[in-house]
């Protein structure tokens, strides 16, 4: 049956306020009391048991299911709780204290119905410590301890304390953001109109929100992403206003803070409080959409390798460094920098190379195809030649360069399908075996011709030498050819000029040309060397060698048009100083000047041609001879 006094019916109230209210209005002693009269258990109502709802439905004269649609349900998982249509972690729980609104709880005792004792009554919000502010009064909600189970009397509480909170209610408040708040008491009613967040459980977009704001706000990451107004706000506002937006927003703020940190390698970047969050969470249903979106932004925007440990275990690489892609291909940080460059992959590296981040797919053919090359050094190895030969096989155009280093010194890449493709070319015709008859191996080829590597190897590939061998354990080793000698005299030796003449001009060698031209020894080098003077390189049958010689019309061309200052000091009777001060009074100078005391100098016979110098000669002296000795 109904009790006497019916107390009016609140759409949003816990059916623990419900009762608690009816206990007042029909004036029991005390809340306790109500409760053992009416059989009705204090945990059963206040969990919506079935049996003590529909006891208090009878006595109240109200639905059973509105009295329990805010009832506080403890759910299997991980001590979660529902109250309305909201799930909340056991943080969020009341605890042994109440939570009020003053201001609301002053409105409820002036303008509601009934005994004002029986007036204020509580919010389904109130019960959930997330929900810090009032939504209808923009204030905090404020919360008061208690000790034993008689002052769970929330009606008791207020008519025994409701100066003090007149006085709370009075006080002044600033304006702050409650959109979280909203948000939260919205999806106890029921009637949240946020698509993505909605889409989780409260507590894990109320959760979501808090560290994400706390993440952004730890990294001083708050514009462009939040307006001015909510720059001083909470951490969870914050995130709030970035979350709502959606998963595409939070990928972008994400991605824009690692952009701005860019971390060397990948912690490396944690995530910080975010990152400890999401990972303490991965075995949970629950969070898998959460932890699935920053582990992928993780592995689009920093180095991480599969098998490495971001939220979970990585499953595919999108970035390297150059660090991490000089450990995954063996290759020198340095020279990924030099093969990434020029294909725009990476610009100039400002940072560390464990920060320099670069497109992994894009660059993987790259770097595997420099893994697949081999440094000159390897290459002469495999060939068994010098390092001198390697370099000249390289200038002769017969291994391509796939990589070239100039900046700091010397350096070259060799694809080894190149090289090998090398080798069968050598090979191709060379007879394989045992070798009889006077053979030389190429360097004693290229001793006795004159002739450099590539041009005995040049001969051997197009077929102008035919009685090459090789032994079987060849390996395809150069130095292991063995050439015929009658054929290489006959096609190298016959058919070569030597040195004596040369197009039907006589050849000196250097030395011999300085005293045909009357000057120091050292003279006709440095002639050639700064291009006054034309040589030529022949083969010296008497040396085996190749040598620089200066034809004898080279020298009369030369002679035609400068004249050594020697020369004009011997027509002068004068020492080669004084007639070279006598020239410089006259504005003639030598062609060169700067080239020491052991290179004569020369002047343009045009030149002296117009002057007439004004040189004394100098007395000759007569020596007169000593009487011999009787």
């Amino acid at each position: 049956m109904t009790l006497p006094v019916v107390i009016e019916m609140r759409e949003e109230e816990t059916p623990l306020s419900r009762a608690n209210r009816l206990s007042s209005a029909n004036g029991f002693s005390s809340f306790n009391r109500f409760l053992e009269m009416t059989s009705i258990s204090l945990s059963g109502l206040s969990t919506g048991n079935e049996e003590c709802i529909a006891r208090l439905a009878k006595w109240s004269g109200a639905d059973s299911v509105t009295l329990a649609k805010y009832a506080s349900r403890t759910q299997s998982r991980k001590g979660t709780w529902r109250i309305g249509d909201a799930t909340f972690g056991k943080e969020s729980r009341p605890g042994s204290r109440f939570r009020y609104c003053p201001q609301c709880v002053v409105e409820d005792v002036e303008t509601a119905n009934g005994r004002p004792v029986s007036r204020p009554y509580v919010r389904p919000s109130w019960m959930c410590r997330a929900v810090l502010n009032c939504t209808d009064h923009r204030r905090p909600i404020l919360e008061f301890p208690f000790a034993g189970r008689r002052t769970t009397d929330f009606c008791q509480f207020v008519a025994s304390n409701l100066d003090r909170i007149r006085v709370q209610a009075s006080e002044p408040w600033s304006d702050i953001s409650m959109e979280m708040d909203d948000f939260i008491a919205s999806r106890i009613r029921g009637a949240s109109a946020e698509p993505y967040l909605d889409r989780f459980e409260a507590f894990v977009a109320i959760d979501l929100c808090d560290h994400l704001g706390r993440f952004l706000k730890g990294h001083a990451v708050t514009s462009p992403f939040v307006p001015d107004e909510l720059r001083g706000a909470s951490a969870r506002e914050i995130g709030f206003h970035v979350a709502r937006k959606g998963e595409s927003e939070i990928r972008g703020v994400i991605a824009s803070v690692i952009r701005r940190k860019q971390p060397k390698g990948t912690a490396r970047f944690s995530f910080g409080v975010l990152g400890r969050w999401l990972r303490s969470n991965t075995n949970r249903e629950e969070y898998l959409e959460l932890v699935e979106l920053f582990q992928d932004v993780a592995e689009r925007n920093l180095p991480y390798g599969p098998g490495e440990l971001c939220l979970v275990p990585v499953r595919r690489r999108y970035l390297h460094s150059v660090h991490s892609a000089g450990l995954e291909y063996g290759l020198f940080e340095e020279r990924i920098i030099e093969l990434l460059r020029p294909v725009g992959l990476i610009g100039k590296p400002s940072k560390a190379h464990s920060s320099t981040y670069f497109d992994a797919a894009q660059a993987h053919p790259i770097l595997l195809a420099a893994t697949l090359t081999l440094t000159s050094q390897e290459a002469r190895r495999e060939l068994g030649v010098s390092q001198g030969v390697i370099v000249k096989l390289l200038e002769s155009g017969f291994l391509p360069r796939v990589e070239e280093r100039t900046s700091v010194r010397g350096y070259s890449r060799i694809r080894v399908q190149d090289l090998r493709e090398f080798q069968r070319r050598i090979f191709k015709s060379v007879v394989v075996g045992e070798t009889s008859g006077d053979v030389l191996t190429i360097a004693k080829v290229c001793r006795a011709t004159l002739l450099e590597t590539p041009d005995v190897l040049s001969a051997l590939i197009d077929g102008s030498l035919e009685k090459v061998s090789a032994p079987f354990d060849h390996e395809y080793r150069i130095d292991r050819l063995l050439f015929n000698r009658e054929e290489i005299v006959r096609h190298f030796l016959n058919p070569r000029r030597v040195l004596g003449e040369m197009d039907g001009s006589k050849i000196l060698k250097q030395r011999d040309a300085a005293t045909y031209l009357k000057v120091k020894t050292a003279t006709v080098p440095y002639l050639i060397a700064v291009g006054l003077l034309e040589s030529q390189v022949v083969a010296n049958p008497v040396i085996r060698r190749k040598q620089s010689v200066v034809s004898v019309t080279a020298l009369d061309t030369f002679m035609e048009k400068f004249i050594p200052v020697s020369e004009v000091a011997a027509q002068y009777e004068t020492h080669t100083n004084v007639a070279l001060e006598a020239l410089r009074k006259k504005g003639i100078v030598p062609i060169y000047d700067d080239c020491g005391t052991q290179v004569s100098r020369f002047i343009r016979r045009s030149e002296l041609a117009e002057v007439s110098l004004d040189i004394p000669k100098r007395p000759k002296r007569n020596r007169r001879r000593s009487a011999r000795p009787a």
